[in-house]
């Protein structure tokens, strides 16, 4: 299944700037297969989800590792966006 995945702030310029990451998605079709799917293709943004310093959202809504996924599904990565401690707002620096 292939999924569409939004970013946002600093985690798009990490990206390239591309506004969007398309995702070959197996296994159970769950966050967690797509988080390594993610860690496949850019290492670097799979360790930010792995650590949770980086949230999968789902239509709106904060996914949990065994999230459900369609292909219908509205998929964002959302990068911390206010407060926080000094060592997680360093490594979007």
């Amino acid at each position: 299944m292939t999924v569409t995945v939004k970013v946002f702030g600093a985690l798009k310029a990490r990206l390239g700037d591309r506004p969007a990451l398309t995702v070959q998605v197996e296994q159970g079709r769950r966050v967690r297969d797509l988080i390594m799917a993610i860690h496949t293709l850019n290492p670097e943004v799979g360790t930010l989800l792995l650590d949770k310093h980086v949230i999968v959202s789902v239509n709106h809504d904060i996914a949990h590792d065994d999230t459900e996924l369609t292909s219908a599904d509205e998929i964002a990565l959302l990068p911390p966006f206010s407060g926080g401690s000094c060592a997680s707002r360093r490594m979007y620096v």
